[in-house]
């Protein structure tokens, strides 16, 4: 049943007829209503399945990337929303993340030279040289996130020009669910800049 809580010219939340009343982040919108339909075909089993995967990977990502260095930019819209939409546009093979962007922005990024799952630790290199609007002093960021177990791991405790970073995730994990991400930015706690961000399968030593 509708409520129509600003008269009958107002807006009004729930269904009305053949359409639709409501909000969405304090947007006010009207929409037909649609009977949903689960024909449950291959090619929908396959989009749910790689839906899952992002919302995976983005419950690991939500406290320490997408609140910290998505949120931040956005006005009207949240950095799991937009981390979702803009990914699911790239992600397009099951338990492939290569293509799956982790931060975006203007500023300068970096290619992994090395990924390296040690005994307890994934550890990354990179060229640290600036060319572009970067800075030596860019704090350089690590996530990891293990497929298999769904978690996530992350660091921040280095600098661009250090060229090298570890992230603790502990031993006995398939060095081929390993997936790690590098970007930087100018701030680890009120980044102002982000950089697009470059991924990395992990080898073993």
């Amino acid at each position: 049943m509708a409520k129509v809580p600003s008269g009958i010219l107002g807006h009004f939340s729930g269904k009305v007829g053949n359409v639709v009343g409501a909000t969405w982040k304090g947007i006010r919108y009207v929409r037909e209503f649609v009977v949903p339909a689960n024909p449950n075909t291959d090619l929908q089993k396959a989009e749910r399945g790689l839906f899952a995967d992002l919302v995976h990977l983005a419950k690991a990502l939500l406290g320490p990337v997408l609140q910290v260095f998505w949120d931040p930019f956005l006005r009207s819209n949240s950095g799991w929303a937009e981390f979702i939409g803009v990914n699911r546009d790239l992600y397009t093979d099951t338990d492939d993340y290569s293509t799956c962007q982790i931060a975006r922005g203007t500023l300068e990024g970096a290619v992994i030279s090395s990924a390296l799952y040690a005994t307890t630790a994934v550890i990354i290199e990179w060229d640290g040289t600036v060319l572009g609007n970067g800075s030596a002093d860019d704090v350089a960021c690590l996530f990891v996130y293990d497929e298999e177990y769904k978690v996530g791991f992350f660091s921040s405790n280095a600098t661009r020009s250090a060229e090298t970073l570890n992230v603790n995730v502990g031993t006995g994990r398939d060095n081929t669910k390993l997936n790690a991400w590098l970007f930087f930015t100018d701030s680890a706690t009120a980044p102002t800049k982000v950089s697009f961000s470059d991924h990395s399968d992990c080898a073993l030593p």
